[in-house]
């Protein structure tokens, strides 16, 4: 890789992505400018007035947490992929490319068209340096970032590794920033999702999430955004003898208290979430939910991703007081058929959490011209879990 390839991947972590290449072109300074900010707002703006949709919760009850429907995006922190990466992935595997030719503006942009849950694919790194080969050519703020100990931010360390913030860390500043400039907003569910990686040659071993590098997950989350700014499992657990018996019992924080408040949550495999509540049953003293059985005591959320194969599953769970996270599309192919069916699903299955690739504002360099329509505003009262107006 030359440093005019580096030169594009870094201006895609730094400025914002759209149907061309203009806005990476732009660079550091337009990026960071009044005027960027000022463009971005005014797009969010049109785009939310064009299809009807509202930011806020705008609710004549003061709902609780689960009776909410929320809208977001999947693998929010990943640009479409520069010519690049488009080409690293169909050299790999052609029949992939198609299930990947998606991206995501800039987090902050998302935030702005009012999209108020995210997922962020965060990979070990424990020692530093794991994932820092694709940057060996970039800036000294880039290499020193990605030189450092700490979780990083991408989706294939090999050929898709392209992203709006490079660390977790970085990734969590920008919600933080947002949050502080936009008082007594919605609440906003974030999914970590942690990946394990296999071996990519002797100088880049296979790492895994142990303990330690979970409880440094936390250690971020709490360092960055501060626990005021968090719903926790001991916040919604309260005294109640497992968490599992207090959402079951209707104790998810209601909006007025949610509002300018984060929901994070482990997305991870069984031994990720098995580890995570070791020595900290009901997930005591934790920062994160996570994904268990449902008669386990840190039962609280589940990831069921096909509303249409488990709508009455979806529906029972979230009736019973549970969060559920689902998906409105899956490898563009919503897009390409260019049917709602898995949205319609999902909303009347009563998932809290709806992710989507195709919201209105998304990029759309294929081509396809197909959004998805969540019927109302992107965060709204839940009518499976509550009565609404």
């Amino acid at each position: 890789m030359n440093k005019a390839d580096i030169d594009v991947i870094v201006r895609q972590v730094a400025a914002p992505a759209d149907h061309g290449n203009s806005w990476k072109e732009a660079g550091l300074v337009w990026a960071r400018s009044g005027w960027a900010q000022r463009v971005r707002g005014c797009f969010a703006g049109i785009i939310c007035l064009l299809s009807g949709v509202t930011p806020a919760a705008a609710q004549s009850v003061d709902l609780r947490l689960d009776q909410l429907q929320i809208l977001g995006s999947h693998n929010s922190y990943r640009p479409y992929p520069s010519p690049l990466i488009r080409e690293a992935i169909q050299s790999a595997s052609a029949r992939a490319w198609p299930l990947l030719a998606y991206g995501h503006p800039p987090l902050e942009s998302q935030l702005e068209l009012g999209l108020r849950q995210f997922e962020l694919d965060v990979a070990p790194d424990p020692q530093g340096g794991r994932y820092l080969r694709p940057y060996e050519a970039a800036g000294k703020e880039v290499r020193t970032l990605m030189s450092a100990p700490g979780a990083k931010i991408l989706h294939s360390p090999v050929n898709d590794y392209e992203t709006h913030c490079l660390t977790l860390r970085t990734c969590l500043e920008i919600f933080r920033r947002w949050s502080e400039a936009h008082q007594g907003h919605d609440p906003v569910v974030i999914l970590i999702n942690a990946r394990d990686f296999t071996a990519d040659g002797p100088a880049r071993p296979a790492v895994r999430f142990d303990a330690a590098g979970l409880n440094a997950l936390d250690e971020d989350i709490l360092s960055v955004m501060g626990s005021e700014r968090l719903i926790t499992p001991d916040n919604v657990r309260g005294n109640r003898a497992s968490l599992r018996e207090a959402v079951r019992a209707g104790l998810w924080p209601r909006l007025e208290a949610a509002r300018g408040r984060f929901v994070f949550i482990l997305d991870g495999s069984a031994e990720h979430a098995n580890l995570y509540r070791e020595n900290h049953p009901s997930l005591a003293g934790r920062v994160m939910f996570a994904w268990y059985g449902e008669e386990d005591a840190e039962a609280s959320a589940f990831n069921i991703q096909d509303p249409v194969r488990e709508e009455e599953r979806i529906r029972r769970l979230v009736r019973e007081g549970f969060l559920v996270r689902t998906r409105a599309d899956s490898g563009m192919a919503e897009a390409r058929s260019k049917d709602r069916g898995r949205m319609a699903a999902a909303i009347r299955s009563g998932a809290q959490l709806v992710s989507t690739d195709l919201y209105p504002g998304v990029p759309d360099p294929e081509g396809l011209r197909f959004v998805q329509s969540f019927e109302g505003p992107y965060v709204r009262c839940n009518a499976v879990t509550a009565r609404c107006p």
